[in-house]
């Protein structure tokens, strides 16, 4: 049995390419001390949501490849005039993020389950983060960022990121940081000026996200002769949408965990819990899935308080005791016979736990 979990969300409350960015104020090599650049990665999320959501962008830009999550691709040369891989490495080492019962949980599921992670996350978090969950490297899809062999015959960044910086971003901050002042000043800056070095190491990277997760999957298929009908696949967010729509297409499981609007979309099952243990019944009960979900729904109300009053008929003892143990229940829907407003109603419970779990992280699209 295989399933395939997005990194950032799912595993790890942390979004790392996030985190790297907050941290470029403190960084000297850009002089970027006063800017909160925490506000410009954020602004550059929404740019990529812009460019996925709004039907016909990617055909005006000419940037047909571009694919959710290319925020990391945008980000990458600030990092790589900023940082070294050792720190990368070692940032990533000193905070896993992990969310509670992960590692109880990976436990749980490598005595059956093939586990793979298929994530827009640059190498030095997600191999860190797996290593941890004693997940092989061969199971590890990413973001391939090698800082070294990138700053190779590079003369001038600097150049690029003060127009960037010191008037895009500031001309954002001045509209209130309203997205639609800025739009076509990205737009050239990014796909119709000339190839500086910033656009150079830009075009260098490919990101792990929308179309290059459904190639993963199925490549994982065809490697280890499971039919994608019969996976799992876990993602949170637009980078997850290809994905997950995959394996809904063929009837596998496709499950938002602490998703947003756009994972919610792509997916048959939705879990939402402040702990990672919360996804096991959802494993446990794959073979008959939808009458277990049924069920669940059925009763949740009698039981959605105290873990002590679900059924020993309706869950495995090792479920209700790790529920128990760590006084939560999640919240477990089919999402294939839920209502316009049934779905938008479990939305909002998703992107509520979403931004509890996650913090800031959790606001991304």
């Amino acid at each position: 049995m295989c399933a395939c979990w997005d990194l950032e969300g799912p595993i790890s409350i942390l979004d790392f390419a996030a985190e790297l960015g907050k941290e470029l104020s403190k960084k000297s090599q850009l002089n970027l001390r006063n800017y909160n650049m925490g506000d410009f990665f954020k602004m550059i999320s929404n740019y990529d949501d812009y460019i996925i959501d709004i039907p016909g962008v990617k055909e005006k830009l000419n940037i047909p490849d571009y694919q959710p999550g290319d925020t990391l691709r945008i980000m990458a040369p600030l990092y790589v005039a900023s940082y070294t891989d050792t720190e990368l490495i070692n940032l990533a080492r000193s905070n896993l993020g992990l969310l509670p019962g992960c590692k109880e949980l990976m436990k749980i599921l490598h005595k059956d389950w093939d586990i793979y992670v298929i994530s827009t996350s640059y190498t030095h978090f997600a191999h860190t983060v797996t290593a941890a969950l004693d997940i092989p490297k061969d199971h590890v899809y990413c973001t391939d960022f090698n800082i070294k062999k990138l700053t190779e015959g590079l003369n001038d960044i600097k150049s690029s990121v003060d127009v960037l910086i010191r008037e895009i971003f500031q001309k954002y901050l001045n509209n209130n940081k309203d997205l639609n002042t800025v739009i076509e000043d990205l737009n050239n800056f990014f796909w119709k000026g000339e190839e500086s070095d910033f656009i150079k190491v830009m075009n260098k990277i490919k990101v792990r996200g929308g179309k290059r997760k459904e190639l993963a999957v199925e490549e994982i298929s065809k490697k280890i002769g499971i039919p994608i009908s019969e996976m799992i696949a876990l993602g949170d967010s637009i980078t997850d949408i290809d994905m997950l729509q995959r394996l809904k297409n063929e009837d596998g499981i496709a499950i938002s965990f602490n998703g947003n609007r756009f994972s919610l979309k792509r997916a048959n099952v939705a879990v939402t819990s402040p702990n990672n243990l919360g996804t096991l019944p959802i494993f446990q009960f794959k073979k008959d899935i939808y009458n277990f979900l049924d069920s669940w729904e059925l009763k949740y109300e009698t039981f959605k308080h105290d873990p002590k009053k679900i059924s020993n008929e309706l869950i495995s003892n090792e479920s209700k005791y790790y529920f128990i143990k760590y006084n939560f229940i999640p919240d477990l829907r089919d999402l294939t016979n839920k209502s316009k407003e049934q779905i938008e109603e479990i939305t909002l419970i998703q992107e509520r736990m979403r931004k509890k779990v996650r913090g800031w992280g959790g606001t991304l699209g």
